[in-house]
């Protein structure tokens, strides 16, 4: 590659990239804002490096240059995009151009925010404020509720639930659980679920099926039209609930959201087995299985970035190195 061919390089990397997305079954409103959001960038990004010269080789520095243009120290994550967007742009060119510089990642000190941990009470006043929305008469309450109730106890990506198809959903199997199909890095995966949860499931689809009135609809959940549910839609509700039920953000952790479950779910399950004395880096393995990670490392980042299972975990050393054990 020379100086004179970087446009259409990418051009041709951005239409590889968009018929790649496109040809997801999770390719919806949400991710292709997202591949818009990066290919402006990326476009921004050449118009700034022609401006300049068209520096050759591209050098660290300048693709640093451009992450500052118009930094905002009130927005840390916006610097941090456009260096993630420009770093795996720039892993491409490096492969035509060998002298292309990766800039490294300056924001990897600040570390990731410690999750929000949903307690019992805060899922019951969500479930509570779900059933109270204001679209009573309709689908709506009920799925947000089942929604909701599902990701607390399965840890499901969100993205997972509510691209779930009917046929998917094993509920009179033994014991009854979920495929979860191609979802995020290619795996697949089944996640069984508790007796109760299965029930609720199967009560929401009694419902669902008066609403539909006989229609198809692929999805397990959909919205009041009978239409799989979007993201930003389900978002949007979800914030709403978070507010009419009372539940706010807390200092130094990430505001509450549908993820939040997932977080939840492995740290309730993490702390139970440190105080139950389990074996946990046994285990750990089976509970990456079950969430769908590429590996136990995954996992156990709950442990060092959650409080509350440091504690669990120092507690189950201490009484191990008291009884002269080794530690588990």
């Amino acid at each position: 590659m020379n100086i004179m061919e970087l446009p259409g390089f990418l051009e041709e990397h951005l239409a590889l990239k968009r018929t790649l997305a496109e040809s997801s079954p999770h390719y919806d409103r949400l991710a292709r804002n997202q591949f818009n959001f990066r290919e402006n960038l990326l476009r921004a990004f050449l118009a700034f490096w022609q401006e300049h010269g068209s520096p050759w080789p591209i050098g660290a520095a300048f693709a640093l240059d451009w992450v500052a243009v118009g930094a905002d120290c009130q927005r840390p994550y916006r610097d941090l995009r456009r260096l993630q967007v420009v770093r795996a742009f720039l892993q491409q060119v490096r492969v035509f151009e060998p002298e292309t510089e990766i800039p490294e990642n300056v924001f990897r000190t600040c570390g990731r925010r410690t999750p929000h941990i949903f307690s019992d009470q805060e899922v019951a006043q969500l479930m509570t404020a779900a059933l109270q929305h204001r679209n009573r008469n309709t689908l709506f309450p009920l799925t947000l509720y089942t929604l909701i109730g599902l990701l607390a106890s399965t840890g499901l990506r969100i993205g997972e639930a509510i691209h779930l198809k009917v046929e998917e959903a094993q509920l009179a199997a033994d014991p009854p659980h979920l495929l979860i199909c191609e979802t995020k890095f290619g795996k697949s995966r089944n996640v069984v679920l508790h007796y109760s949860t299965a029930e609720h499931l199967r009560k929401y689809l009694v419902q669902r099926g008066r609403v539909l009135r006989g229609k198809c609809a692929e999805t397990f959940f959909i919205n009041c039209s009978g239409r799989p549910l979007e993201y930003n839609t389900t978002r949007q509700g979800f914030l709403k609930l978070l507010k009419r039920a009372g539940i706010q953000s807390l200092p130094k952790r990430r505001a509450p959201s549908l993820h939040s479950f997932r977080h939840t779910f492995a740290v309730k399950r993490l702390t139970e087995w440190y105080r139950e004395g389990r074996n946990v880096p046994e285990l750990l393995p089976h509970l990456a299985v079950y969430l769908g990670h590429i590996g136990p490392e995954n996992t156990y980042w709950y442990v060092t970035e959650t409080p509350e299972l440091l504690q669990a975990a120092a507690a189950l050393f201490d009484i191990h190195r008291r009884k002269g054990g080794t530690n588990q």
